[in-house]
């Protein structure tokens, strides 16, 4: 047969689709189909387009020939294409093979293994009488694959399901959903319960598997108890091993402890007499030393004496000359002392004579001018001290001023200080608490960084959260909550603060689906002392609002619904009708906002909110311009370390700006305290000056009134003065001339006397000189005898006190340290005795060298033998008990060991008693045992192993398939909405609505069709009971529908449009083109109908096969 031609026409889409934007996706596509001897094909080949293909012809031209090839190519059994019930059967009569050649596009990111297969991948299927095989081969037609499991990996990548009548809807499986009215049959279309009936079978399959293992586990248990028994058999034979190893060691360390306990005392005993006989050279020395100083001495004392000797001779003559000179000395002085006290009267008289002389002359002269002079005198000192007193209380006025003046200065300057102090205080202050707050807040949001939970509500959410789990069966739907545990934000770390502002306190609170649940919620959130929860009743069956475009707002800008993300419908519902969140609009700062809000004034527009903290809105023509409270990233943020990293450095910074200020603040605490020092000092010196200026004023004040008394005393005088006569003045005279006249008599007798005066004191003077030199010498003489004779009493008492100390070391070395080395010297002679008496008899238990072996009892080189034997005793005690419990035999008393006359037989009798002991210990070999026990383990262990990786598979599987049940319940309730959602809306193009109900309890699935035309509104539950065009349209939409829930590179259908008049067919093609190029797949669809009503285009061909032979 001739391929068929196919012609490309052009069609324009609705606007509302938008294909033409999306990629196309080739990979999986059938690019071309070759049969050869295949059913009613001779030699037949076709090229599909990647969209749309119309294959056309009449009834018997080989057109479902094709799709039954596709089906056989794609691995599909005979039975199941219900043309045959053998491949061989499919073989054209009068042939003897058959050959299958499809071409699969293989280019795009979903391509299956392109560098092996390159962009096409050809499968060729050849079908013989006898048997049949399956050639994978590339672009080149290269041979690649041939067994059914590389066309299976093929099929499975691209998700081609031929048996899936969403993919391939063949004749057969079309007047199945035209004729079917068992709603189980249609239940199968959705292939849900294909899907579960696979999760039941896996399911069942694991639970046997478990059991497989459990009793495998089981089975080892025997054999695990015998290996314990026996572990603890080989654990108790090898303790009474040890043990009895312990005890021979014990009794060799014990046969050679006394030997070393005696070592140990004539260690000691050596190290004694070595510190007695040290004791004899140092006591010697002392002895010699005493000697040394004896003989120094009195030979320091004999040198003394002879020179105290010598030097009193020579005393004895000085004082013999002193006394010679002693009598022409009294002399002279005696002669000097009468002259001397004759020319001191005469003196005394001349003297008397002048001051009379001077006394009348001066009564002549200074009879007007004495009082005169006097007081004139004593005025002028009076105003010369009062002059100082006054420049000295200036001066002191002056300082005290100037103090006074740097006082209040230093006064202020502290002031000016102690409020800086105060200032400094008080922002350290500041910083340190904005430090603390700082440090609360990264707490907080570390514990939020933690947990999204207890960001909405902190530790009581937390708890109710946890009474909510507790009690979930009480509850008829799990309540949802905190909203804002369920929100996403795009776009987070701009509007995260500005959303939660927008939504408010519907963050916080929770949704429940009726009037119990929230009764219920209400009670837990008491219980767990959350106080004030706003619980909201909405019903969590309501799909996802859809807003119209006509009720949003009319800007550019976002809105608060567009940046929240959630995989819970409900939740975006609550938001919707409670928080209104469609008419919030977000921009970026107030003067955008400003435009928005007041200048523009969209329709629909509720609220703005700025990403710099304002609320703005227009309400009954008034502006409102709110600021938003709060700062932070808000709860909203994906994650708050940038946050955190700020608020650290910003307490850094306010840590740091504490610090500055302390130290500014010690600065100045330095600097008042040196101005409350200069104030101090200032203060002082103001005292002084003030006590200087207070006494100048006294002192001036008595100046000034002795001042006025001596002016009034010479007045007085100068009156007085005025009356004295002028004969007393001549008198006087008169008695001058006389009187000068007897003074000049007096004055010749006394230069006379005043020069034997000096003869007789010169004399005497050098007598005195001479004697004096004689008497210090003297004096210096008895000064040396008597120094000498003071050291030589000391050296006497030196020589006393080294006698004594010389009897003293003497008597110590006869009485006390000679019999002491004796004795220990006599006790070490004992103790080497004992030693080679004990180290014989130890010889014999063992030798000295193999006490080195018994390096396991640790501790024991510490230990006295009485401590060794006690714990010999104890574990040989040991020894028996376990021997009465495993082993049966009895160890005999064990006798304590002293260090008596019969000790070394005791120890040869109980070293006789171990080696019985140690003869019969076991009934069995332990090495047998060992072996035995290592051979069990290493079975035992295998097994485990083997178990316990099979447990492992098998618990990765459970939680797999509990994945998967949870992914198929979640999907299945999807499923069941959106298919209903679908099939109304393609219903609706024709003015029919419709509903489908699947139960999955009861495995169906139902079909309600309410047609425009019926007077009584009711709805048409069995297909059919509608027409035929109605029927088969309706299928139609319902196996659309099922086709937009699945996933396929390419889909075919066969004679969808039976039944239909012309009208449903024109609605028909036109729902199918625009459905098939918006899903942008290829589709294959057959009909022996026209299409002349599907206009051609890019995405679009029509091929046409040839009419059949007669």
């Amino acid at each position: 047969m001739e391929e068929g031609m196919g012609e490309s026409m052009t069609r324009v889409c609705p606007p509302n689709l938008r294909y033409e934007q999306q990629p196309q996706h080739t990979a999986g596509t059938i690019k071309k189909i070759r049969l050869e001897n295949f059913m009613c094909h001779e030699n037949f080949e076709m090229e599909f387009g990647n969209a749309v293909n119309f294959v056309l012809g009449q009834n018997g031209s080989g057109k479902s020939a094709i799709l039954t090839a596709l089906c056989v190519a794609f691995g599909s059994r005979a039975k199941k294409t219900d043309r045959a019930n053998h491949l061989k059967d499919l073989i054209k009569k009068g042939c003897s093979n058959a050959v299958i050649h499809v071409e699969i596009q293989n280019e795009g990111e979903d391509a299956f293994k392109p560098e092996i297969y390159g962009d096409v991948i050809i499968v060729e299927r050849r079908i013989s009488v006898s048997a049949n095989s399956i050639i994978l081969k590339d672009h080149q037609g290269k041979r690649v694959g041939y067994r059914i499991a590389d066309l299976r990996e093929m099929v499975e990548h691209f998700n081609i399901d031929v048996d899936n009548p969403c993919v391939i809807m063949s004749q057969d499986k079309s007047r199945e959903f035209l004729h079917s009215g068992n709603d189980k049959d249609k239940f199968k279309a959705t292939l849900l319960q294909q899907v579960n009936d696979l999760l039941e079978n896996i399911s069942k399959e694991i639970g046997v598997a478990h059991g497989i293992v459990k009793d495998l586990e089981g089975s080892i248990k025997p054999v695990e108890k015998e290996l314990k028994e026996l572990q603890d058999k080989i654990k108790a034979m090898e303790h009474i091993e040890q043990m009895s190893v312990d005890i021979q060691k014990l009794k060799k360390k014990l046969a050679w402890s006394w030997v070393y306990d005696v070592d140990k005392n004539l260690q000691a005993q050596s190290a004694k007499i070595d510190k007695l006989k040290s004791r004899i050279p140092a006591c010697q020395a002392k002895i010699d030393q005493q000697l040394n100083d004896i003989v120094r001495l009195k030979e320091g004392i004999s040198e003394k004496k002879d020179a105290i000797a010598i030097m009193m001779e020579e005393y004895t003559q000085l004082n013999q000359i002193i006394t010679d000179q002693n009598q022409p000395l009294s002399l002279a002085r005696k002669e000097a002392l009468e002259l001397e006290h004759d020319c001191n009267s005469k003196t005394s008289k001349v003297q008397k004579m002048l001051q009379r002389l001077k006394k009348l002359e001066q009564e002549v002269q200074d009879l007007h001018e004495q009082h005169v002079k006097n007081t004139q005198a004593e005025k002028s000192d009076l105003e010369e001290k009062l002059k100082g007193l006054q420049h000295e209380v200036h001066t002191a006025e002056l300082d005290w001023g100037r103090l006074k003046e740097e006082e209040t200065k230093l006064m202020n300057n502290i002031n000016l200080q102690n409020e800086e102090i105060k200032t400094i205080v008080y922002k350290i202050r500041g910083h340190e608490n904005n430090c603390n707050e700082i440090s609360k807040q990264i707490r907080e949001y570390e514990q939020k960084q933690g947990n999204k939970i207890r960001v909405f509500g902190g530790e009581r959410v937390m708890h109710l959260i946890y009474l909510v789990e507790k009690y979930h069966q009480r509850f008829k739907m799990p309540p949802i909550g905190p909203i804002g545990v369920h929100l996403n934000l795009l776009d987070a770390k701009k509007w995260a603060a500005t959303v939660e502002h927008a939504i408010g306190g519907l963050l916080n609170s929770f949704i429940v689906t009726d009037h119990k649940d929230f009764l219920l919620l209400k009670q837990l959130a008491k219980e767990a002392n959350y106080r004030n929860l706003q619980i909201i009743i909405y019903d969590f069956s309501i799909p996802r609002l859809k807003i119209p475009q006509h009720m949003l707002p009319e800007t550019n800008h976002p809105s608060t619904l567009s940046l929240l993300q959630s995989e819970n419908h409900t939740v975006i519902n609550v938001l919707v009708d409670l928080g209104n969140v469609e008419r919030q609009v977000l921009v970026k700062d107030y003067d955008t906002g400003k435009v928005v809000a007041f200048n523009q004034r969209p329709r629909n527009l509720k609220e703005i909110y700025t990403a710099d903290g304002k609320k703005m809105f227009y309400r009954g023509g008034v502006e409102t311009t709110l600021p938003l409270k709060g700062k932070g990233p808000g709860r909203l943020c994906s994650s708050f370390e940038d946050y955190i990293k700020d608020l650290r450095s910003k307490a850094s910074d306010e840590q740091n700006a504490a610090n500055e200020g302390k130290s500014r603040k010690r600065q100045a605490e330095i600097k008042l305290r040196e101005l409350e020092s200069n104030l101090t000092s200032v203060k002082a010196r103001h005292c002084i000056y003030c006590t200087i200026v207070r006494h100048c004023e006294n002192v001036g004040r008595s100046l000034s009134s002795k001042k006025l008394a001596l002016e009034e005393a010479m007045h007085q005088h100068a009156a007085e003065n005025s009356s004295i006569p002028s004969s007393s003045v001549e008198e006087l005279d008169v008695e001058i001339t006389e009187f000068k006249k007897k003074l000049e008599e007096e004055q010749i007798l006394l230069e006379a006397l005043r020069q034997r005066k000096d003869e007789a004191s010169g004399k005497a003077k050098d007598l005195k000189v001479k004697f004096d030199k004689l008497r210090g010498s003297a004096e210096d003489k008895f000064t040396v005898i008597e120094k000498a004779g003071n050291q030589c009493r000391k050296i006497e008492s030196e020589l006393e006190l080294a006698e004594q100390g010389k009897a003293h070391y003497e008597n110590l070395m006869e009485n006390k340290v000679l019999p002491a080395i004796k004795k220990a010297e006599e006790e070490y002679q004992e103790l080497t005795k004992m030693r080679e008496e004990y180290a014989k008899k130890a010889s014999i238990i063992c030798p000295e060298n193999e006490i080195n072996d018994c390096d396991s009892l640790e501790g024991c080189d510490m230990k006295t033998p009485d401590q060794i034997s006690a714990e010999l005793k104890e574990l040989s005690q040991k020894v028996e008990h376990e021997c009465r419990r495993h082993v049966v035999i009895i160890l005999p008393h064990v006798i304590i060991l002293q260090p008596s006359r019969s000790f070394w037989q005791d120890l040869f009798i109980f070293s006789f008693l171990i080696f019985s002991c140690s003869l019969c210990r076991h009934s069995e070999p332990i090495a047998d045992l060992r072996m035995l026990y290592e051979k069990k383990q290493r079975k035992i262990m295998k097994r485990q192993k083997v178990y316990k990786a099979l447990r492992q598979k098998l618990d990765a599987c459970q939680r797999a398939l509990e994945i998967r049940g949870k992914k198929f319940k979640s999907n299945a309730t999807r499923l069941k909405q959106q298919l209903s959602w679908k099939f109304n809306d393609h219903l609706r193009k024709k003015g029919i609505s419709g509903l489908i109900k699947v139960n999955y309890e009861e495995n169906t699935l139902s079909i309600e069709v309410q047609m425009p035309q019926d007077a009584s509104n009711r709805a048409v539950r069995d297909t059919r009971g509608l027409s035929g065009g109605e029927r088969s349209f309706s299928t139609l939409c319902f196996a659309l529908a099922l086709h937009e829930m699945s996933e396929s590179p390419f889909r075919a259908m066969d004679e969808f449009d039976v039944f239909m008049d012309a009208v449903s067919r024109k609605i028909s093609l036109e729902t199918l083109v625009d459905f098939c190029v918006a899903q942008g797949s290829q589709w294959l669809f057959i009909t022996p109908h026209d299409t002349s009503t599907v206009k051609p285009g890019p995405k679009v061909k029509k091929m046409q096969m040839l009419a059949p032979r007669s």
